[in-house]
């Protein structure tokens, strides 16, 4: 199998295992889970067949037609940094979904859960496996969709719904930003390929001196930041705790939460190199850093302190990214870069941990725990080994990728001197005795000293091997990647930051460095940290104080007041535009119609009627047209509900027999078709209403009514005797575009199904739309009704 379709096999293939997963449930039944382990193994092979040519300094590429008249195409390219997503993506979905065979209560829906985690997986894998810029926002997006599902899980859970909504909104509209980002980008280069544009040099020194630089930079940083938590963006990853906490494990710690840091990355070598860039994302990465890591200190939910930690850790590697100078354009990408894989060991085995701990703790409330180290003895190993990797501490992997962050700030700092040269030191090191601060809080509060709260069960035990085994591995990795790091680096790292930078990356990494000045801010950094640790509890408190004293200055409060504004706002509206009554819409609807037609045709016209008019009617059509006169009287007189519809329903078979008559069998056929289902539908209903018109229509009422209709009436009969002469020029009849163009164009000989499927293709997308809103909605509103019974 040649490369680019193992890559695109690995994209696709999630998709297709879900739609069938269904099937496969009713096989397997709770052991389903195995079942989409099984698939993300497969993804995992396939991706890692592309391991060895990227180690290389390969890249694999290739496309299918997509949009071509958009230069749109499916097309894919795989580099060291995809493919280290990829591995990522799919290693720790292996391991989530594993893990969840356990975790999850076999009441569960767990062919849903599954479904969205397997789909979840696959748009992760389309999004860092994109070449074009258009094909990584869908499944960008996708990865919005399907993480809102898999945040409501618990769809009964008013905070889940909540989290999902919240989630959905921030990181959803930011990719929209994006998408603008991408359309400027667009007009610039005059391509959507974002391979095409790293590879071209003249093209990015063409962006960077572009009068679009700048807005276009600005939109995509926003829509990474959305996605990846950063600046005021942050507020929806806490409340996404509320999902399963594999779900966490997997959105929140190793792949979602990482799309905006991917983003960063690949346009690393584009934007790079300027004082925007510095600005923009290394000082966002550097507030997020230090405010995340400081209000991690409030929080009582151990679920709640990972994802500020979270949070903090990804602001990391943004500042790592944002570090740039026009001469040393990616100062701080290996060190991101190396972080980003330690942080996804890391962090998703601390996630599986809290579940462990809560799954037999029966809380996540760090304030009723402690002392667990004497029953859970191997996840209290495991869970340190993952803190304390977190904090820094050396052997294991987060020490190494901490020293390099620090040595990439203190050449920042160098290059742009003045206070600077001190400023950015201080602040990575502040950042990291947070860290370090609220590692040990995580490890102290729940395995450490005694037990705080005597509604814990009285006996706990280790989970299962199944539970027990993905954070053991992923501890594993933690402590293998730190004592010997090579590996990892040679395979992954260099690759990865190659693709980034475009140019061969050699690196050393090793425990051991001697006595430099990273190591003296680590050493500051241990120091720093257990002094704000001995005053964590104050700390905490203190943040509560202020925040009940000024609870509107927050980024969640200002949502709140945002959501729920428009809420009110858009309720407010609608009661002023949609009363209730159908009649205000049609009365406003023709006025519109008469004062756009009506108007102009008098302004302009010599004469309403045209003088040589062609007044013989065959006696076919006379009949007809008298036949759907008298069935319209029928409808404005009948006083019972059932003739009236008889009466429209005989408007519409008539109108079938003109299409007949007409040569328009297609029309006569769809009209017969359309009247029929309508009138069925017209009569399910009638049964259930009373069978005459009750409400009483005055004198005023009526005159309004017939002198709107009959000046409707007259002004469409002016239009269509006009329609060929007199005030409108005369044109030729567009059917004979249709069957000159259906088959060359369109490759179609059926001209009906032609002008709907291609001419007006976004015309019926847009239709089908609509319906299925609708039908949501009837769904909605029935299933809500069946629920409260």
């Amino acid at each position: 199998m040649d490369l680019f379709t193992a890559i695109t096999l690995a994209v696709f293939l999630p998709f297709i295992m879900a739609a069938i997963l269904p099937a496969a449930e009713r096989v397997l039944k709770n052991r389903v889970g195995w079942y989409a382990a099984a698939v993300a193994l497969i993804c995992l092979l396939l991706v890692a067949q592309a391991l060895p040519a990227v180690v290389n300094g390969e890249t694999v590429t290739g496309s299918f037609p997509w949009i071509p008249s958009l230069q749109v195409e499916l097309s894919f390219y795989g580099d060291g940094l995809s493919v280290m997503f990829g591995l990522i993506v799919s290693g720790i979905g292996i391991l989530i979904m594993s893990y969840s065979n356990e975790y999850m209560s076999k009441r569960e829906d767990l062919s849903r859960y599954y479904r969205y985690l397997l789909m979840f997986m696959g748009s992760m894998l389309g999004m860092v496996f994109s070449s074009n810029a258009i094909q990584l926002f869908v499944f960008w997006e996708l990865t919005s969709i399907t993480s809102f599902m898999l945040i409501g899980y618990w769809r009964n859970r008013p905070m889940s719904v909540y989290g999902a909504t919240k989630s959905l909104l921030v990181t959803a509209g930011g990719g929209i930003f994006m998408l603008a980002g991408f359309l400027l980008l667009g007009i610039i280069t005059g391509t959507f390929d974002i391979v095409t544009i790293l590879q071209n040099g003249s093209m990015i020194a063409l962006i960077k001196g572009h009068e679009l630089f700048l807005p276009a930079l600005v939109l995509i940083i926003i829509g990474a930041a959305a996605k990846s938590a950063q600046g005021p963006f942050y507020i929806w990853l806490p409340n996404a705790m509320e999902a399963p906490t594999p779900v966490s494990a997997f959105l929140h710690s190793a792949t979602m939460v990482k799309a905006g840091i991917y983003l960063v990355a690949r346009i690393h070598p584009i934007f790079s190199g300027t004082e925007a860039w510095f600005v923009l994302v290394g000082g966002l990465g550097i507030i997020t850093m230090l405010a995340a890591g400081f209000l991690a200190f409030r929080q009582t939910d151990i679920k709640g302190i990972l994802a500020y930690s979270t949070i903090s850790q990804l602001a990391y590697m943004m500042a790592m990214y944002g570090y740039t100078s026009y001469q040393y354009p990616g100062i701080g990408v290996t060190a991101a870069t190396f972080h980003l894989l330690n942080h996804a060991t890391f962090k998703a085995c601390l996630f599986l941990v809290a579940g462990i701990v809560a799954h037999e703790t029966a809380t996540r409330d760090i304030t009723k725990m402690g002392g667990l180290r004497k029953e859970l003895p191997a996840t209290f190993i495991i869970g340190a080994i993952a803190a304390l990797s977190m904090a820094g501490v050396p052997p294991l992997n987060g020490f190494l990728s901490k020293e390099m962050f620090y040595e990439s700030s203190l050449e920042m700092g160098h290059i742009l001197g003045g206070p600077f040269e001190y400023l950015i030191p201080a602040a990575a090191v502040l950042g990291g005795a947070f860290t370090f601060a609220y590692s040990i809080r995580f490890i102290d509060g729940i395995f450490l000293g005694k037990r705080r709260s005597e509604h814990l069960p009285k006996h706990m035990h280790e989970p299962t091997p199944v539970m027990l085994f993905p954070p053991a591995l992923l501890a594993a990795l933690v402590i293998l990647i730190g004592i010997f790091p090579s590996a990892a680096v040679h395979y992954i790292i260099e690759p990865a930051a190659s693709g980034i930078l475009l140019e061969d990356v050699q690196l050393h990494v090793s425990l051991w460095h001697g006595f430099t000045a990273a190591l003296l801010m680590t050493i500051i950094t241990f120091i720093a940290g257990a002094a704000l640790y001995a005053r964590y509890g104050a700390i905490a408190a203190w943040q509560d104080r202020v925040s009940a004293r000024y609870p509107a200055w927050s980024f969640n409060s200002l949502y709140d007041r945002i959501v729920n504004g428009a809420s009110g706002k858009s309720t407010a509206f609608a009661k002023v535009m949609q009363p209730g009554p159908l009649s205000p819409y049609l009365i406003a609807m023709l006025l519109i119609f008469l004062l756009l037609s009506a108007v102009p045709v008098i302004m302009i016209a010599g004469t309403l009627i045209p003088t040589e008019l062609n007044l013989e009617v065959p006696m076919y059509e006379a009949v007809l047209l008298g036949l759907i006169i008298l069935a319209s009287l029928g409808t404005a007189v009948l006083r019972k509900y059932l003739h009236a519809i008889i009466a429209v329903s005989a408007v519409g078979y008539l109108v079938s027999l003109v299409f007949i008559y007409l040569q328009a069998p297609d029309l006569a056929i769809t009209q017969l078709l359309v009247e029929t289902l309508a009138t069925i539908i017209f009569l399910l209903v009638i049964i259930k209403v009373p069978q005459t018109f009750r409400e009483k229509i005055t004198r005023s009422v009526l005159a309004r009514d017939l002198l709107i209709s009959s000046a409707v009436s007259i002004t469409v009969l002016i239009l269509l005797l006009n329609a060929s002469q007199g005030i409108v020029s005369p044109f030729e009849s567009l059917s004979y575009y249709f069957i000159e163009n259906s088959v060359p164009l369109a490759g179609g000989h059926n001209m009906v199904n032609v002008i709907l499927v291609d001419f007006r293709g976004y015309d019926t997308l847009g239709e089908i739309v609509v319906l299925c809103l609708a039908g949501l909605g009837v769904y909605n509103l029935l299933k809500s009704r069946s629920d409260s019974k």
